[in-house]
């Protein structure tokens, strides 16, 4: 009666026959540049980033349950919702700003900052911007995307000290996420006493 093959034997057999289906399927041994360990690396960086500093908690629009709405995520203030108010008038009752229910609003004596859609739509989001762009704006304190500044709560200041290639990430990652049509309104700056 024959001896059978040790089961790693075996596996190693299985491992070499796939592999070898692998290079008849693409001969040449190229792989798409998009899936390189350099490309995965830069952009599990970007998702680190993107986690750690909590863009998801303006960005991502949240239910009426205080959950983050469901094929939303980074999406922007949705382009149905209402914008909050703010008067003057509030800071007699201590108020320096209102936030919309979804938190992806604010107003304030700055005016009414709306939070934008971060995903690569085309035509709603970044899909048309570059990471160039990005770096420049979080230098200047200019908006990417409107001829502004980058209003609060916005923590720019902060986001002006990461390296270029920490902004590089964020960005590959945000261009992998799923594309949302979303028309988040502009943000609305007003100028405030002693500045022009």
């Amino acid at each position: 009666m024959p001896r059978r093959l040790p089961f790693f034997l075996l596996t190693l057999s299985l491992l070499a026959t796939l592999s070898g289906l692998a290079a008849f399927a693409d001969p040449a041994g190229e792989s798409d540049a998009s899936t390189t360990p350099a490309v995965d690396a830069e952009v599990a960086r970007g998702k680190y980033l993107v986690t750690v500093m909590a863009c998801a908690d303006c960005h991502t629009p949240k239910g009426k349950d205080a959950q983050p709405i469901p094929g939303m995520e980074l999406a922007g203030h949705p382009a149905d919702m209402p914008l909050p108010v703010w008067r003057r008038e509030m800071f007699q009752d201590n108020i320096l700003a209102t936030i919309d229910m979804s938190f992806t609003a604010f107003a304030g004596p700055f005016g009414v900052a709306v939070a934008g859609n971060l995903t690569p739509d085309p035509e709603t989001g970044i899909g048309n911007k570059t990471a160039d762009e990005l770096i420049q704006s979080w230098r200047t304190g200019m908006h990417w995307k409107e001829d502004r500044i980058v209003l609060p709560p916005m923590p720019i200041e902060a986001y002006s000290h990461l390296t270029d290639e920490d902004i590089r990430a964020i960005f590959a990652y945000l261009m992998t996420l799923p594309p949302v049509h979303n028309a988040a309104p502009k943000s609305v700056m007003t100028t405030m006493p002693g500045h022009s």
